[in-house]
């Protein structure tokens, strides 16, 4: 079975400077994968080009074993940038007004995703009055009414309080568990260690480590791996 997402010496760079600069990832079927890096790593930019908000300028990417086209975007929902809602609206108004838009059923959208986000008992009070963990769970929703086969999300645990990174963490499993792959980003390691199968670290735009979490320890510490590769790929500048 190809890959959901394969990348191929991706390269982007703008007037400031270069965000990548020959990114290399496989993201297997039904896996939760994270992304990790730190500030600046280019891990935004990525994640822009695979939800097809920006044009590389060089290298490819491959969605379920094909080359990345506009079609392709049918099959991936995206959460990049924050949640962007109309706090006028309820949960149940958000997602029959996305459903609409994409040509899917309003009723059938709404039946499955708002117990699978956890709002089913919240899904008639305005977004306004909503905590941003809730914000972030309907974000997810409407990236997922169109049941993509491939789902990205770009920090999505930034600014949540301990409780809703732990619920957080328990949705993105649930969506794999749904059939859908995950690619989350993130530069928060611990959230990544309690959620994903597979990572890849970018660091200045390159890709340092893809695998297992396990072989990005050093002597057992994962936190002291990361910041030791982090290093070495800065040229042991911090």
């Amino acid at each position: 079975m190809p890959p959901a997402l394969r990348v191929r010496a991706l390269t982007k760079a703008y007037r400031s400077g270069t965000a990548l600069a020959g990114v290399d990832l496989d993201v297997a079927e039904g896996e939760v994968y994270g992304l990790l890096g730190p500030n600046g790593a280019g891990k935004t930019t990525l994640m822009k080009a695979v939800a097809g908000l920006l044009r590389p300028d060089s290298g490819t990417l491959e969605v379920a074993g094909r080359p990345f086209t506009r079609d392709s975007l049918r099959g991936i929902g995206a959460l990049i940038d924050g949640p962007g809602l109309w706090p006028r609206l309820d949960a149940r108004q958000h997602l029959r007004t996305h459903a609409r838009l994409r040509g899917v059923d309003p009723d059938g959208a709404v039946e499955r995703l708002l117990p699978l986000v956890g709002l089913d008992r919240v899904a008639d009070r305005r977004t306004s009055a909503y905590s941003l963990g809730m914000r972030w769970r309907l974000g997810i929703a409407i990236a997922m009414v169109g049941s993509p086969r491939l789902l990205v999300l770009d920090e999505p645990t930034n600014g949540l309080d301990p409780i809703g990174m732990r619920d957080m963490r328990a949705l993105l499993r649930r969506v794999a568990e749904s059939g859908a792959t995950v690619f989350v980003s993130s530069h928060q390691l611990d959230q990544i260690a309690r959620t994903c199968d597979r990572v890849g670290v970018v660091v200045h735009g390159r890709t340092r480590y893809e695998g297992p979490l396990p072989g990005l320890a050093e002597d057992g510490d994962l936190e002291a791996g990361f910041f030791s590769l982090v290093e070495r790929a800065s040229g042991g500048v911090r």
